[in-house]
């Protein structure tokens, strides 16, 4: 059975952290593709989003360029309003009926599972996979996530890249290097398009 990972975020904007724990999952899984799925509007993230989507997705599309294992996805992009994982989930089960889904996570997200919509349908959907994120072990994860849910994820601890989107776009606005922090297709469009500048 095929193996697929999904990887959502805001990705605002991707950097070598996110593709640290793709090609990690990859890996370790023996995924044959992991799909990229930038989001409309995270639910928890409304109205504090720096970048459009379609911008957004295009950060995504120059970093992943020539791993052919890595793909994206803009399913989300294609729905109003904010982008519901177990929306997502349902439809890339139709889309790849034949696979086996992995969905990407972090400790700091699945540590609020039980306040998603559908978390019981999202877990029959996808194995998940939470990476330890900084700030949030796996025991404080675990803590918040209901006994119902926990056999339907894995943690996985890795020796991860401690960068932030946040970091990223202040580091931009300060005039400050990116360089080695993300790929340089993703500074040259940050450049082009003059991404996280202050506006006067």
């Amino acid at each position: 059975m095929e193996k697929i990972g999904v990887f959502g975020g805001t990705f605002d904007p991707i950097h070598y952290g996110h593709l640290r724990i793709a090609e990690e999952a990859r890996d370790r899984f023996g995924l044959s593709h992991v799909l990229f799925v930038p989001n409309q509007v995270s639910p928890f993230k409304v109205g504090d989003t720096a970048t459009t989507a379609a911008l957004r997705a295009e950060l995504v599309r120059v970093a992943i360029v020539g791993n052919p294992a890595f793909g994206l996805w803009t399913g989300e992009l294609e729905r109003e309003g904010p982008s519901y994982t177990v929306e997502t989930l349902r439809a890339l089960t139709k889309k790849f009926p034949a696979a086996q889904l992995y969905f990407l996570t972090g400790t700091d997200a699945v540590r609020d599972i039980g306040k998603w919509r559908a978390p019981e349908e999202c877990i029959t959907l996808a194995q998940f996979i939470a990476f330890h994120r900084p700030g949030v072990t796996e025991s404080e994860a675990r803590f918040g996530v209901p006994d119902h849910l926990e056999p339907g994820i894995t943690f996985v601890e890795m020796n991860g890249l401690d960068i932030s989107s946040t970091e990223i776009r202040e580091r931009v606005r300060a005039g400050r290097s990116i360089r080695y922090l993300v790929p340089e297709g993703v500074i040259a469009l940050i450049e082009e398009k003059k991404l996280y500048r202050v506006v006067e």
